[in-house]
């Protein structure tokens, strides 16, 4: 008896922790990105250079919409500063028309204290929506499935 109710406990451990990592994974990052913005972020790469961060910002276009290649892409911090990519790399079939893009930031330790907002076409997208600068080695990187970060 005893033996059938510890296999039953092991039974329904491994049940729960197979759907949290599910739910981890298929998680988006935003659930309700706006839909002025045409697009939605897949995650985020922070990588830290000495007193610097590198971000990389990876979007896929939302569905039926496309990206104004004409208007500008800022990274709006906390403190109002507006920062312009360092960086972009787009992929798709159409060059005229991206389905991905990747927009990398050089960000200064104060930047990321607090929340970061993308804008971008015709509305904005949460990156940070937290305070406080990720724990990072020199040289390291951590990559971020949602805005929680």
């Amino acid at each position: 008896m005893e033996r059938l109710k510890w296999r039953g406990f092991l039974i329904g451990a491994l049940i729960a922790a197979a759907l949290f990592a599910g739910w981890s994974w298929l998680r988006p990052y935003d659930w309700r990105p706006d839909p002025g913005a045409r697009c939605q972020v897949v995650g985020v790469q922070l990588r830290r250079d000495l007193n610097h961060f590198w971000l990389d910002v990876h979007l896929k276009t939302l569905t039926g919409a496309s990206h104004d290649l004409a208007k500008p892409v800022l990274l709006q911090t906390q403190t109002g500063r507006a920062l312009s990519p360092a960086d972009s790399t787009f992929g798709g079939d159409d060059p005229g028309q991206p389905r991905e893009m990747w927009f990398k930031f050089w960000l200064e330790r104060a930047d990321l204290d607090g929340t970061l907002h993308l804008r971008l076409n015709d509305g904005g997208l949460v990156i940070k929506n937290t305070t406080g600068i990720p724990a990072l080695e020199s040289s390291e990187i951590r990559y971020f499935p949602t805005r929680n970060w």
